[in-house]
């Protein structure tokens, strides 16, 4: 079976402009980079780049199994381009507030937006997740309306996005789903990168399903991380020392393949395909993954979780919790 989309390849060649989302959040922005330099080295020259505005806070003596929802105005300074995105900048931070989960020490500390918008010079929203998807649809329409861009991408490192309802090891399923229901909406691409890098599929699992959705014509070309590209990821991955998931697809393109852990807590098998970004029409993931028509009509975050937390086996990003003390108090002296 073959799909009507064409490849990015035809698409850059009429294409006014693209957006690049990352697409679960928690720094995939970092992976919308080699994405914007093959559409670049194609004839592309309009891109805005885009995150969503959640965060996983690393915080000594605790692990992060979910995300806080930041909301817009805390991201200062900032430019308000709509109720659901913000333009930021060089100097934007997350601000504090009155946040009972981010720690004091965070406050000031590197935006991965921020990074991204200093080291590439390009435009970088972020967008408010708090809407549903239709939100976040309404919100990411009106930027590429704003800048005149025609064509949308998101970008993903791993496995999640390819769940099927049956697996329990997922996550971060949410801000996946949202993403591909955007890119459905948009007539875009998803693009996997690191592949299982997330540990969150198995990658026999994930080759599957993966399998399913080269057969069904989702496939639609491959782009192998460039010297160039390596160089670029390495300008952003180096404000970010600790970071244990957005490094694996460079590190994987020099040499660092084998069995290794993502957040000292889950193995996974980074082969060479982990040094490739891979082009899919989104419409044949979604076809496999039921949690997007689930969120689809959605207008509100809670919504979005519930129609998880009633249809399926996994719980959303958001309703995990966000700092789990490891190790925890002694229970005998």
């Amino acid at each position: 079976m073959t799909s009507s989309k064409p490849s990015l390849l035809e698409v850059s060649k009429t294409t006014k402009g693209v957006f690049i989302l990352g697409c679960g959040g928690g720094g995939d922005i970092i992976q919308t980079i080699p994405v914007m330099n093959y559409l670049r080295h194609l004839g592309v020259e309009q891109f805005v780049l885009g995150e969503y505005c959640i965060k996983w806070w690393d915080k000594p003596g605790f692990v992060p199994f979910g995300c806080e929802i930041i909301n817009l105005d805390r991201l200062q300074p900032s430019v308000r381009l709509n109720d659901n995105a913000v333009l930021v900048n060089a100097d934007t931070i997350i601000e504090r507030g009155d946040s009972e989960v981010q720690p004091e020490s965070s406050q000031g500390t590197a935006l991965y937006e921020a990074v991204v918008a200093k080291e590439t010079g390009m435009p970088v929203v972020s967008i408010n997740v708090a809407n549903g998807a239709q939100g976040i649809l309404s919100g990411i329409k009106d930027v590429m309306e704003k800048y005149d861009l025609d064509t949308f991408i998101t970008v993903d490192i791993g496995a999640d996005a390819f769940y099927t309802g049956e697996e329990t090891s997922v996550q971060s399923p949410l801000a996946d789903a949202f993403s591909l229901y955007v890119a459905d909406q948009l007539n875009g691409y998803y693009a996997l990168t690191g592949y299982a890098c997330d540990a969150e599929l198995p990658n026999a699992h994930l080759d599957v399903t993966v399998g399913k959705v080269m057969a069904a014509g989702g496939y639609l070309g491959a782009h192998g991380l460039t010297h160039e590209d390596v160089a670029d990821l390495t300008k952003v991955l180096d404000y970010f020392p600790d970071e244990a998931v957005e490094m694996w697809p460079r590190d994987a393109a020099q040499g660092k393949l084998g069995t290794h852990y993502c957040k000292g807590l889950w193995y996974m098998y980074v082969g060479p395909l982990a040094a490739v970004t891979m082009f899919f029409d989104s419409e044949k993931i979604s076809d496999v993954n039921p949690i997007v028509a689930a969120i689809a009509d959605t207008t509100t975050l809670y919504d979005a979780e519930q129609a998880i937390l009633d249809n399926f086996n996994i719980i959303p990003e958001s309703r995990l919790p966000m700092e789990v003390q490891v190790p925890t108090k002694p229970q005998i002296r």
